[in-house]
């Protein structure tokens, strides 16, 4: 039955209605809707400065959030301090301090703090897990353990790990896990320095902004050099990583391979807008993977030792599409990415079964993307997923939108994601684990693909525009680009120096991204399958 309403309350209710719509309407573009966070670090006071835009759009790696464990940070942020003259300092070099905080939680308490000095605006700082993290100043790696040497006169100390001796760093980057680095290199006298650092690209993983991302032309055909190396960390409370040579390999061009520790993908254009993956591990086995529907060439990422991500495209070449996979071969789940967006970024807890993931939103589709401006931007989201289902545990933005990511991280165990946002880290609480969820966590863990202490080889096919050219010279196996650097007092954990083992066989230039018609085009009749593309370069959309 219907209740009449009285006109004054009709008129009241039209009145507030009416002034909510008007509110809304003109609220700022940008303002914050993130729920309460469980913890908020103010950043003033622990001497952060407000940081460049235009070095923020640029994609430089000004300011990172990473956990050391479940109630530790490190926070890191550039600091305009004196900088001391430097004999000889390379006139293409962009020194500049940057502060390192180790904060307790849930205190917010200052632990240990240092200052670095980087010649560069790339990025500088990668999480190994078990509170160990990856250090580069220019071609030189070393490794830090903040907390484990907190007792220490000093925390920060430099453990020396990797050094390229006569190779520039093009590209470097670390399996979710940390258990597998792959780093890129061309030699010092090929790599043009850039007068400013390569900006990340419109999607996928940044390249290393210290380089370029395309080599100067040269008449080695593989001018890129590829090594993997398996890293693993000692029980203990020490500061060691262990890391041991695990192949070699050339390349064109800097990229990202979609691999773990036990094999690699490689993407098969069945055509008729739809691709398959395989899994091929180091030992010869292949596993078939199911099919993915979409309109340009999918972009795979990996998200634990059995799971990945593919990105791909409906109607268009636009990647508003993401389904998850097992090594099982089942298709989890796939959801659409809606509203126009760059440079997606990832942080991940394999040990819980979740990731986040972050994306800068733009008002319109980016058309230049080297020269952006702030009001072609409107937001960086982050949102994180339980990997077995896709649900959204949450959803929150971080503030300044940084385009090189590491303003977001995940807690080891998954319970806690922290963020950069209005001038504060906050710390928001996630629901812990369902027994669901831990059994699907097992059921992974058991079927991911066993590690064999086998040398890593990747091998690609050429595009089909690239097989009509003339063929090239083969590759040849290469030595390590990065030289294990022998310490003063060298540890056991320590490897001596030691040419990588070369790949089980040469491996040809890995093919760019094959261009957009003839990636989603079907194939004809007497046309031949598609051969395999493994590398997926970071500098271009999927195609």
């Amino acid at each position: 039955m219907q209740v009449p309403l009285h006109l004054a309350t009709y008129r009241r209710l039209r009145w507030l209605l009416s002034f909510s719509l008007l509110f809304l309407l003109a609220a700022p573009r940008g303002l914050a809707r993130n729920p309460d966070p469980a913890l908020r670090i103010p950043l003033p006071p622990l001497g952060f400065q407000p940081l460049i835009p235009e070095f923020l759009l640029n994609g430089d790696s000004m300011i990172t959030l990473h956990f050391v464990d479940d109630t530790h940070l490190l926070l890191t942020f550039n600091v305009r301090t004196l900088l001391k003259r430097i004999p000889d300092d390379p006139p293409t070099d962009q020194d500049r301090n940057v502060a390192a905080l180790l904060l307790e939680l849930p205190s917010g308490r200052v632990l240990a703090r240092t200052e670095w000095r980087f010649h560069d605006h790339g990025q500088y700082l990668w999480p190994l897990g078990h509170g160990r993290f990856l250090l580069r100043v220019r071609n030189t790696l070393s490794t830090i353990a903040p907390l484990a040497n907190l007792a220490t006169p000093t925390p920060f100390a430099q453990r020396p790990f990797l050094a390229t001796l006569d190779r520039h760093i093009g590209y470097l980057f670390l399996t979710p896990d940390a258990d597998m680095l792959v780093v890129e290199s061309k030699p010092k006298e090929e790599a043009a320095a850039p007068a400013k650092p390569a900006r990340p690209p419109l999607f996928g993983p940044a390249p290393h902004p210290a380089a370029p991302t395309d080599p100067a032309p040269t008449s080695d055909p593989t001018p890129v050099q590829i090594n993997f190396y398996r890293l693993s960390i000692p029980p203990g409370p020490g500061d060691e990583v262990n890391v041991r040579s695990a192949g070699a390999g050339r390349s064109r061009t800097f990229g990202q391979v979609a691999l773990t520790t036990a094999g690699h993908l490689d993407i098969i254009d069945q055509g008729r807008k739809s691709w398959a993956f395989n899994f091929n591990t180091f030992t010869g086995k292949t596993l078939e993977l199911p099919a993915f529907d979409s309109t340009c060439r999918p972009y795979p990422v990996f998200v634990s030792h059995s799971e990945f991500l593919a990105f791909g495209c409906r109607g268009g070449q636009a990647p508003q599409l993401i389904g998850a996979f097992n090594m099982r071969g089942e298709e989890m789940w796939q959801q659409g990415l809606f509203g126009d967006y760059i440079a997606p970024y990832f942080t991940f807890a394999p040990a819980s079964g979740r990731f986040a993931l972050g994306r800068v939103m733009a008002s319109s589709p980016i058309l230049n993307p080297d020269n952006l401006t702030q009001e072609q931007l409107t937001s960086q989201t982050v949102v994180v997923y339980q990997t077995d289902s896709g649900d959204q545990l949450l959803k929150v933005e971080c503030s300044p939108i940084e385009r090189a990511g590491q303003n977001f991280a995940l807690s080891p165990n998954g319970l806690n994601l922290g963020i950069v946002h209005a001038n504060a880290v906050e710390i928001y609480k996630l629901p812990p684990l369902t027994k669901k969820q831990k059994a699907a966590i097992d059921l992974a863990q058991s079927s991911a693909p066993k590690e064999v202490e086998v040398p890593v080889h990747v091998s690609t096919q050429p595009s089909p525009e690239e097989a009509a050219e003339p063929p090239t010279q083969p590759a040849a196996t290469t030595s390590s680009a990065a030289t294990p650097v022998q310490p003063n007092s060298a540890p056991a954990t320590t490897p001596t120096p030691q040419p990588a083992p070369p790949a089980s066989s040469p491996a040809p230039a890995p093919a760019a991204p094959a261009k957009a018609t003839t990636a989603s085009g079907d194939p004809q009749s007497d046309q031949p399958r598609k051969p395999p593309t493994l590398y997926t370069l970071p500098t271009d959309p999927p195609k």
